[in-house]
């Protein structure tokens, strides 16, 4: 008998197993074998489950279960059916009130149970002594074989709805988990996307500081003929060139101050030299910085620019430069038309 109730309830040992290795007396039972859902669906099965059995199968045909051959032994089998059910659904009750107060272990689930079938088993006992004694049977042997019975039909619903809600409560518990990894995998994101966002900012600070750095005024060399270094200068401080012969007159502001320099070399190395900067050739003699431009004009077919510093004369602007000279001209530069009358 022992080992049938112990296969009444292989599935929930199993499981238990599989948590821990703490003893059954200490271990807790899972929870959803006493919620309400589960509960109220092992009720409903087992109601349709065994009363198909017993219309089936009338168990072992010895005369132990009750025949519905006959009108009272079908009443009485109705009876002992509702009893039965009525045991299920208090132990239960009670069962799942009892939760919060007492510890439920998986050993106290099983003396549970076998409590419930043998609750059963004497009813069915009962009712057999009562009402159909059979001879050659004493009481012991009927409520041994009525207990073996019962836990026989009791244990397959209760396996396949335990099995079920165990299954339920893993999904639910992987659904659970892979929640949590979507939401850890969102804040890594998120996570992810600010550092590349603050890399993103510092090299974007860095790059604007190396521009700046780049933007910021730069520091010519000038040679002569020779390759001798003779200017050093800020390009932002130099005005314009002038070429005289084998010479070229450097302009550029010192002390608040146009001077002038003279260098013997080729217009054509400095030009090469400055190739790329803001000087820029506007006459077979002249090669101007196009920032301290400030005017423009035509005079009778005839260009000229005029620097931003006073002290400094026209600049005459070739026709074969011009195009190239206006297409370098920044757009802060004003251009005018000077029409004599």
């Amino acid at each position: 008998m022992v080992k049938i109730l112990q296969n009444h309830h292989f599935f929930l040992l199993l499981w238990a197993e599989q948590q821990n290795f703490s003893p059954m007396k200490e271990r807790e039972i899972p929870k959803f074998l006493i919620s309400r859902r589960y509960i109220s669906a092992l009720i409903a099965f087992i109601v349709l489950f065994s009363g198909f059995f017993l219309l089936v199968y009338q168990p072992f045909s010895l005369s132990i279960w009750f025949s519905t051959a006959e009108t009272l032994h079908f009443t009485l089998s109705i009876l002992f059916y509702i009893l039965s059910i009525v045991i299920l659904i208090v132990s239960r009750i009670v069962m799942y009130a009892l939760q919060d107060r007492v510890e439920l272990t998986v050993m106290t689930y099983i003396w549970w149970i076998m409590v419930e079938n043998l609750l059963i088993s004497l009813v069915y006992t009962l009712f057999t002594v009562e009402f159909f004694p059979i001879d050659g049977v004493s009481v012991p042997t009927l409520a041994t074989r009525a207990l073996m019975c019962v836990t026989f039909i009791l244990a397959i619903p209760n396996f396949l709805v335990s099995f079920y809600a165990a299954y339920r409560a893993k999904c639910e518990e992987l659904l659970a988990t892979q929640y949590r990894l979507q939401r850890l995998s969102e804040e890594y994101r998120v996570l992810e996307n600010s550092k590349q966002y603050e890399v993103e900012m510092r090299t974007s600070a860095e790059e604007k500081q190396a521009k700046s750095v780049n933007a910021s005024p730069r520091m010519i060399n000038l040679y002569d003929n020779n390759g001798t270094l003779r200017l050093t200068l800020n390009i932002d401080s130099l005005y314009y060139l002038e070429s005289e012969d084998n010479y070229i007159k450097v302009y550029y502001k010192h002390n608040d101050k146009i001077v002038s320099y003279l260098l013997r070399c080729r217009t054509r190395s400095v030009e090469e030299s400055l190739a790329g900067t803001c000087m820029v050739r506007c006459h077979r003699s002249f090669i101007v910085n196009i920032n301290k431009i400030s005017v423009m004009e035509d005079d009778k077919r005839l260009h000229f620019i005029t620097l931003d510093d006073d002290s400094i004369k026209r600049i005459p602007v070739s026709k074969s430069y011009y195009e190239t000279l206006v297409a370098s001209l920044n757009t802060n530069v004003t251009m005018r038309n000077k029409v004599e009358a």
